[in-house]
């Protein structure tokens, strides 16, 4: 085998190939390089595009919209494949309307199993545990704390409601978190089922 440039002879390990063709090093490295994105041989000639930092681009990847930024293999939760699924058969059925799953901490298995069967919402809410305390079981921001008394009062017995800070948040105990899985379903439910504006959920 030989170098298609300057015919010298090559052994396997010593070819570097560009276009089915074999090439010694330094030829290779003064007529091609690597795409910074694709990895694809490229002719040094041919190149056109180069990144903020001076790094070749092939012309396919320079055509293509990508976001640098965006990760290569990023972690996606089942419920959040679930919803991507959910949102666009709605969209191919010609229905827009936004729902969504309440965030929680995803640290904790009672909250990750009462989101999965509260299912898609029409409010945002955040939802996170609190410790068990005698002062309040119920942490709820000011904008929904009265939906939440009337439902506790209605639901619950004993069980002491707190106003909380921010907006769209509600802390639940853990005995609650543990105990009371039914009820707090339905809450969540109760005030996330009213379709308004999405309002800015404070983590």
């Amino acid at each position: 085998m030989r170098c298609e440039n300057c015919d010298e002879e090559l052994t396997d390990g010593e070819a570097h190939f560009a276009f089915d063709e074999p090439y010694c090093e330094e030829c290779f490295d003064n007529q091609f390089t690597y795409c910074c994105r694709c990895d694809t041989v490229v002719s040094r000639s041919d190149i056109t595009h180069y990144s903020d930092d001076g790094d070749p681009y092939c012309n396919d990847c320079w055509d293509e919209d990508y976001d640098d930024d965006a990760p290569n293999n990023p972690n996606v939760y089942d419920e959040d494949r679930d919803l991507i699924i959910h949102l666009s058969r709605s969209w191919l059925q010609g229905n827009n309307e936004y729902r969504r799953l309440i965030i929680i901490n995803e640290n904790d298995h009672h909250l990750k199993e009462i989101r999965s069967k509260v299912g898609y919402t029409y409010r945002p809410l955040y939802v996170f545990g609190l410790i068990d305390r005698d002062e309040y079981q119920i942490s709820a921001s000011k904008n929904i704390i009265d939906e939440v008394k009337e439902f506790v009062l209605l639901n619950f017995t004993g069980v002491k409601v707190n106003e909380g800070v921010g907006t769209n948040r509600l802390g639940l105990s853990l005995s609650l978190r543990e105990n009371e899985r039914k009820e707090i379903i339905s809450l969540i439910k109760k005030i996330t089922s009213l379709k308004e504006p999405a309002l800015v959920v404070n983590q």
